[in-house]
């Protein structure tokens, strides 16, 4: 026999039931965070110094000069190669020494960028203002990797090196000297003294 108690009991109990279990839910606000460290480190760890040398500059030809070129190797001492041409002479008297940069905290297995300074003369005090001074010239530049994927690798103005697993790579430099180039315009050779002249070096993701 029909019984419309029965049916109401049924449904009630079905309500009931879905009432209690949307009512176990619950919410939480959430937090989400991140840290952007875009720069790393470059430190100088050793000075480039092309120690004590003879120096000659030509004043007759501005295409007479002589070069004292440090090669950055593998090695702690640097390949030396002098190059004159005319009355310009360079001899190296004793071990110059190449320049080393370090870089730490950048992306690991990344592509570093490395910018070589533009064209800087080195210059010292007390002398005629038109006196020869030493050129260094940003097609000069050279880099040996060490460390990283390019570990061995030599590049140049514009090259890359790639970090090692802990965001680091060591770039040995070498760079050429040169003797003045202003030919009759100088009013004197180089004196006995430290010439010296400031530079940067650039390396960018």
């Amino acid at each position: 026999m029909f019984n419309p108690n029965k049916i109401t009991k049924i449904l009630g109990a079905t309500f009931i039931l879905v009432s209690s279990n949307a009512a176990l839910a619950a919410t939480a606000p959430g937090t989400v965070s991140v840290t952007v460290q875009n720069t790393f480190n470059l430190t100088e760890t050793q000075v480039l110094d092309f120690g004590t040398i003879r120096a000659q500059n030509d004043n007759t030809n501005v295409a007479n000069f002589a070069s004292l070129i440090i090669t950055p190797n593998g090695t702690a001492t640097p390949s030396i190669t002098s190059a004159s041409i005319g009355a310009s002479t360079i001899t190296s008297l004793s071990t110059p020494t190449m320049a080393i940069f370090t870089v730490d905290s950048a992306a690991p297995f990344t592509d570093l960028e490395v910018t070589f300074p533009p064209n800087f003369t080195l210059i010292t005090t007390g002398v005629p203002a038109n006196a020869a001074v030493f050129n260094i010239l940003n097609a000069s530049w050279k880099g040996y990797i060490i460390g990283g994927t390019d570990d061995g690798t030599t590049i140049t103005d514009g090259g890359f090196m790639e970090t090692d697993s802990t965001g680091a790579v060591v770039l040995q430099v070498g760079t050429s000297l040169d003797t003045d180039i202003l030919g009759a315009t100088t009013t004197s050779g180089y004196v006995d003294q430290a010439y010296t002249g400031t530079y940067t070096m650039t390396v960018d993701y």
